[in-house]
């Protein structure tokens, strides 16, 4: 029968036995079934004590052989946890503080039994916990201690941190990083010291996010810092617990990805990786890149097969701190290492194939036997996901072998049309997602207020449009119209901005008298063929949703010199109409005076350029600007000036004689989806 089974022990030290039993018999009436033991004598109470490792003492604070003193001092020498309650006739705050003083656990009164009951249900619960603990303790003394031998024993890369300190590594990762098993150099130092410095912003956030989210693995490829340079990129798992209290983090590399890490992958796997790759999202390319060694054949010849193969394995070695975390080498046949790499471009791509070329220039391989200097063809090429793995390969092979026996020892970026393919394809999938945009009418109209400096009633606002992206964003005009241009959707979208724009005026409530008026741009694509757009405009207020003037035809000046008569065929049909045609971007150009004494716009928004010339010297584009804000004025054309940026060009534009004023100092754009006489009362 175990310990915790058998009744607790118990010894009375009293000056009669009699006392000794009162207490068994209370105790035990109250469900504590205890064994109490009666020491006649201080020898015999020794010898008790040896004899019965007891759970409890108590003694009598009059006893006198052995007194208090002696019994607490025999006590503690014994066993310092064993609980020892001195007892007498009446609990007081004295006698209580005068025992703990002496070391006993508490004062009850031998009067009250059932003070002395709870207070010996207490010990004995709180002597039997600290057995428990010490039992425990000492487990988790001997698992900690084999969790050391295992680690110091295990091929896994272990190495544990505090605080961003390392405290503890295990052989397996002081040979990853090139140190000897009694190199504790690293202990205490920062864990980020032993990452290559481009990967240390990336260890660091995985080091946070473990230590937010214990018990959670988390994994991360990063290149090591050892004391022979930057390692292979491997893949790091990342996890933190508590112990002791304490948050510790521990960074694992398993045996099986060092063995990945270290050695180079086959053709095999080339082509599996390459027959599930899939295109970037993040607006990167992948590619190829080959490393033809030059006058392999020579080279055995010269050191033999073995140490020939020992030069590949050194080059494969020697590439690692030129690599980036996910770039993968294959070893393609003896004389060829492929990478599969990501970049952000081609020009990175080719930057990186030249970086390689001047680790194979610079270096001096090393073998058992022999110490040689080998040169490299370089093939890259950027994928674009329509290449044939297999025919691509065969005509990168065929290139490098062909230039290499030239002489080799350069970089060569195949495929001229890669860069513009790879920019095709990324044209592509924006335009589609502008016609899906437009199908699923996923653009949105944005307003920015065009500000009366003489008070003029009215409310005109410049019209903006967005598209929104399937995650919740904006694209703003200047993120895909480029793209549309390319593509010819502007009609489409010109023809979506007329429509939205009508729905606005329809709800925006004129009857209050908000009486909004809207400047909407037309295109160059639209100019050419404006039948659809015209035609939205006049259904509109003949249905009356809008009147002819509440929208304002905004066309650039550069777009009118350049098809000056189809300008004027729709400034004429609209002002038949009632409509109303705006100049955008007007007067950077020598031939803008003519314009306004051959063509009647109500309004002109004059360029950027002027409302940055008040703060500039140069005074003949004050001039220019001057002759034809007096020009305009003369022929009764309102003026606005955009960009303004500062009340201080608010008042020198006033006292210009400009009419309106529109920029971020004004009010910032606002959306179709706020009540637009909410943004009119910000005007």
């Amino acid at each position: 029968m175990s310990r915790s089974r058998q009744k607790p022990q118990l010894i009375v030290a009293s000056r009669t036995e009699n006392l000794a039993n009162t207490i068994q018999s209370e105790l035990r009436n109250s469900g504590i079934q205890t064994q109490v033991h009666w020491p006649s004598a201080g020898d015999e109470f020794g010898s008790m004590l040896a004899s019965l490792t007891p759970e409890l003492v108590l003694c009598e604070e009059r006893l006198k052989d052995p007194a208090v003193e002696d019994v607490i001092r025999a006590v503690r020498d014994f066993d310092p946890d064993l609980p020892v309650l001195v007892m007498g006739d009446h609990v007081t705050l004295m006698r209580t503080v005068g025992a703990i003083d002496l070391g006993a656990r508490d004062f009850v009164s031998s009067q009250d039994m059932r003070h002395l009951t709870l207070v010996v249900r207490r010990e004995l619960e709180c002597y039997e916990d600290r057995r428990r603990m010490h039992s425990l303790f000492k487990r988790a003394q001997e698992l900690e201690a084999r969790a050391r031998s295992l680690l110091k024993e295990t091929g896994d890369a272990v190495l544990q941190v505090q605080e961003g300190v390392i405290t503890e590594i295990n052989p397996a990762f002081l040979g990853l990083l090139g140190r000897t098993t009694d190199d504790d150099a690293l202990i205490g130092q920062p864990v980020l010291d032993i990452a290559a410095a481009d990967d240390q912003p990336s260890l660091k956030t995985v080091l946070k996010r473990a230590r937010k989210s214990p018990a959670t693995e988390i994994e991360t490829e990063i290149r090591l810092l050892g004391k022979d340079g930057v390692t292979p990129p491997v893949q790091l798992d990342v996890a933190s617990k508590f112990v002791d209290g304490e948050l510790v983090t521990e960074c694992m590399v398993r045996q099986s990805a060092l063995d990945k890490a270290f050695s180079p992958g086959s053709r095999p796997d080339l082509f599996k990786r390459l027959q599930a790759l899939t295109p970037p999202v993040d607006g990167s390319l992948t590619a190829l890149v080959l490393i033809y060694v030059d006058q392999f054949d020579s080279l055995e010849e010269r050191i033999g097969y073995l140490d020939s193969d020992q030069i590949l394995q050194h080059l494969y070695d020697m590439l690692a701190p030129v690599q980036q975390p996910g770039d993968r080498v294959f070893r393609f046949s003896v004389s060829e290492l492929i990478l599969l790499v990501k970049r952000s471009s081609a020009d990175d791509t080719r930057a990186f194939a030249d970086q390689l070329l001047d680790v194979v220039d610079q270096a001096t391989f090393t073998t058992a036997e022999h110490e040689t200097a080998i040169t490299a063809t370089i093939v890259s090429y950027p994928l674009t996901g329509e290449e044939r793995p297999q025919t691509l390969i065969r005509d990168m092979r065929r290139n490098a072998a062909q230039v290499s026996r030239r002489g080799g020892d350069i970089t060569i970026f195949m495929g001229p049309t890669a860069e513009a393919s790879e920019r095709k394809r990324v044209a592509d999938q924006q335009a589609e997602r502008i016609r899906a945009a437009l199908r699923a009418d996923q653009l949105k109209l944005v307003f920015q207020p065009i500000a009366s400096l003489e008070g003029e009633p009215g409310n005109l606002l410049d019209t903006h449009v967005r598209m929104l992206t399937p995650d919740g964003g904006e694209l703003m005009a200047m993120d895909f119209l480029p793209v549309a241009i390319e593509y010819e959707l502007m009609p489409e979208i010109d023809a979506w901005v007329m429509q939205a724009a009508v729905r606005v005026l329809g709800g925006s409530g004129d009857a209050a008298g908000l009486n909004p008026t809207l400047f909407i741009r037309i295109s160059n694509q639209t100019l050419a063929n404006p039948q659809t757009v015209t035609s939205i405009w006049r259904d509109a207020i003949e249905s009356g949703q809008c009147r002819s003037e509440q929208i304002v035809f905004e066309i650039g000046e550069g777009q009118i010199h350049d098809h000056r008569a189809k300008f004027a065929a729709l400034a004429e049909a609209l002002q038949a109409h009632g409509g109303r045609v705006a100049i955008d971007r007007f007067g950077n150009k020598r031939a803008s005076l003519s314009l306004l004494t051959t063509l009647q716009p109500q309004f002109i928004k004059l360029d950027p350029a002027f409302t940055r010339s008040l703060e500039s010297s140069d005074a003949e584009a004050k001039r220019q600007f001057a002759e034809l804000i007096e020009t305009a004025q003369s022929q009764g054309i309102r003026t606005i000036a955009e960009h303004v940026e500062d009340a201080n060009s608010m008042a020198q534009l006033w006292q210009l004689g400009i009419n309106y004023v529109q920029g971020n100092h004004v009010q910032s754009t606002i959306t179709a989806d706020e009540p637009l006489a909410d943004a009119i009362s910000l005007v």
